[in-house]
């Protein structure tokens, strides 16, 4: 567990980070399908978590909470994997080519953005997209489910 933080502390510190996680998942892919991932999944998620700890805070004002710190862990290594993983280079993406991982792009050595001569897109980092986002969502989830009141004295 972690140490007592008052619950209207822990709702702002949630709400940036949400915003830097947002900010790092659109400018690390700046393409218009990982746009419209983020957009239509992400974003309403992230807001939905925003306004289940706002009615948290209203309803324990000035109360003191802890949280449990291994789905906190859990939920960044999955977002480290969603940026990862997430689509970087889509040139061609709407002539029907398949989108580039950010590791590839940073670990390739290739001109992946010619129409001659590209190499494959990484298939299993390509498939771990959608897996990751599902699981840090998961872990957010659990992460705010498990947001323990501290007992005044």
């Amino acid at each position: 567990m972690s140490q007592a933080i008052s619950v209207g502390n822990f709702t702002s510190l949630f709400t940036g980070y949400v915003i830097v996680s947002l900010a790092v998942y659109f400018t690390a892919s700046f393409t218009i399908p990982a746009w419209l991932i983020y957009s239509f999944f992400l974003v309403p998620f992230y807001l939905i978590c925003i306004l289940y700890l706002m009615n948290f805070n209203l309803k324990y004002y000035q109360q003191s909470l802890r949280y449990k710190r291994l789905p906190l862990f859990l939920s960044l290594f999955f977002q480290l994997l969603i940026i990862l993983t997430s689509p970087t280079s889509c040139y061609g993406w709407n002539q029907g080519k398949a989108c580039y991982s950010f590791i590839q792009t940073h670990l390739a050595t290739e001109s992946l953005a010619t129409f001659r001569t590209t190499p494959p897109p990484w298939w299993i980092v390509d498939l771990m997209l959608f897996p990751a986002l599902i699981l840090h969502v998961i872990s957010v989830a659990i992460f705010l489910r498990r947001i323990r009141i501290e007992k005044p004295q």
